[in-house]
């Protein structure tokens, strides 16, 4: 894991600068309502175990920006801005109310990379004295923007602790955020430990195969193997692959090819997660099934096809349960692909994407037909950077008649398939081809590569019609209206876990200030 850090979608970015930086060049305030998650992923094994730098502490997610009006600021020039205490008090208040973390944070309008200045250290130092004195355990922190850079810090103790700030979907801003962090960035390590599975969920990995004895490459894991890769994804790139942890939800037509590329591609870690068996109908399209899996969890089948395609160190976990039923094996993926066919599996991976601010990749496709005649087939990839793109319900994506009847026994269905409350075809199988699958698990791993590698932006929404052999991209916006992202919703909360104590001290330290 790296330090922990601020991660703020591109969305948060924009609104800060809108909200902060004007031409009068007076500074201003605003506080951010971050939640807290799992820490990002890549760092130095020997960090210093602290709530700065431990391995565990983790990352604040920025979700609302609540600017503090002009004339709720107690003291406003171009060198120095400071709220009414009260205004302090009642949002600080609100915000752990809410089992959310507070982030202070004003403008430097005459800076391009701001930095706190002497008084702003001074400053904070008063605030986390007042404030840890009332509340030891809470995460708090402060950030300054600039006109084009942001500087953070989080509490640690007797210490603020530097806060590299990731930006959630960067390409999504004219203007970059110089000197932010890559979660992708790929570190300077060796090999992995090597390949592992989830023995309570599949067989024991004694019938992994063994490491490509004809693989050269020293210790970076790349090698002779990935040389055709590196011509077209560069060396960076590559590694990034390497040292990338993707989830994969549902590992059926779509998700068992897109798990076999991104082995086949180089990814360092694959964590797969299906409850379904094999059945005999699912062998014409669920790669790396035969006869012999009939009954065996799919995951199970994946996982044997994962490594018999990839390098003998790459590591697969394999979970054969309900992805509602194990959050938490989603915290440790850098990116999320989710390839299943039912709405309320894929509206809770995209509410846990927003929650977390993580990289979601949404596949499907849709066959129609009418007396047994095709008259359409479909094939989407939807890329959710929360914050940054539009999510699943800002597209209105969410059917909430499927999601009822997924929700009802079998003999709730029974009973209103018989009543004619619902009919056959809602709860038939879908008709589906392996050609389809094939060319939506292409583009789904082509565009999760683009956002590990960066070597080009990726696309919002590709929508592609097999019978026209028309393949659109799309760009969408996240919706301020939306129950899930937008205003009100539920965008970088994270997982809400520090209490519900209420915060009603009488008064409060002078609040910071800047120069």
């Amino acid at each position: 894991m790296s330090d922990r850090r601020l991660r703020v979608p591109a969305r948060v970015v924009r609104e800060l600068r809108e909200a902060l930086l004007r031409d009068d060049e007076q500074e201003r305030f605003a506080f951010v309502d971050a939640g807290t998650g799992p820490a990002s992923g890549h760092g130095e094994p020997d960090a210093p175990a602290d709530a700065g730098g431990s391995a565990d502490a983790p990352d604040l997610l920025a979700g609302e920006v609540v600017p503090v009006p002009d004339e709720r600021l107690a003291r406003q020039s171009k060198t120095a801005c400071r709220p009414e205490p009260a205004v302090e008090r009642d949002h600080v208040g609100d915000c752990y109310d809410r089992q959310l973390a507070p982030m202070l944070v004003h403008s430097h309008p005459f800076s391009d990379d701001p930095r706190f200045s002497s008084i702003d250290v001074e400053a904070m130092g008063r605030f986390r004295e007042w404030l840890t004195g009332l509340f030891p355990d809470r995460p708090f922190g402060f950030a300054v923007v600039g006109q084009s850079g942001i500087e953070a810090v989080a509490n640690a103790g007797e210490r603020f602790a530097a806060l590299p700030v990731e930006v959630v979907g960067e390409w999504k801003l004219d203007d970059p955020v110089p000197g932010a962090v890559d979660r992708f960035a790929p570190t300077d390590g060796g090999e992995r430990d090597g390949a592992t599975a989830d023995g309570a969920a599949t067989a024991s990995n004694g019938d992994a195969p063994t490491a490509d004895t004809d693989t050269p490459g020293g210790d970076d894991g790349i090698g002779e193997r990935f040389d055709r890769n590196v011509r077209a994804l560069g060396t960076d790139g590559q590694r990034r692959l390497r040292d990338a942890t993707v989830g994969v939800v549902g590992v059926g037509g779509i998700g068992s090819q897109v798990a076999e590329q991104f082995a086949r591609l180089g990814v360092g870690e694959l964590v797969l997660v299906d409850p379904d068996t094999v059945e005999p109908s699912n062998l014409p399209r669920l790669v790396g099934a035969y006869d012999h899996h009939v009954g065996k969890p799919k995951v199970e089948a994946v996982r044997e096809h994962a490594w018999r395609s990839s390098p003998g160190d790459i590591d697969v976990t394999a979970i054969a349960e309900p992805v509602e039923a194990v959050p938490e094996r989603l915290a440790d993926c850098d990116l999320v692909v989710g390839c299943v066919d039912r709405v309320t599996a894929r509206s809770f991976c995209n509410e846990w994407a927003v929650k977390h601010l993580t990289y979601y990749v949404d596949a499907g496709v849709r066959i129609d037909t009418t007396d047994e005649q095709v008259v359409g087939m479909t094939g989407y990839v939807h890329l959710v950077a929360p914050g940054s793109t539009a999510c699943f319900d800002c597209l209105g994506r969410h059917d909430q008649e499927a999601a009822r009847i997924e929700r009802l026994s079998p003999d709730e269905r029974e009973a209103e398939l018989e009543r004619g409350y619902i009919d056959t075809e809602q709860v038939s199988p879908e008709p589906a081809v392996i050609h389809l699958n094939g060319l939506c698990a292409s583009k789904t791993v082509s565009v999760a590569t683009d956002v590990v590698t960066g070597v080009k932006t990726p696309p919002d929404f590709i929508r592609y019609e097999d019978t026209a052999h028309e393949m659109t991209a799309l760009t969408t916006e996240p919706s301020r209206e939306c129950p899930t992202c937008g205003d009100g919703g539920v965008l970088g909360v994270g997982q809400r876990s520090f209490g519900d104590a209420q915060f009603t001290p009488e008064d409060g330290p002078e609040t910071a200030t800047s120069d």
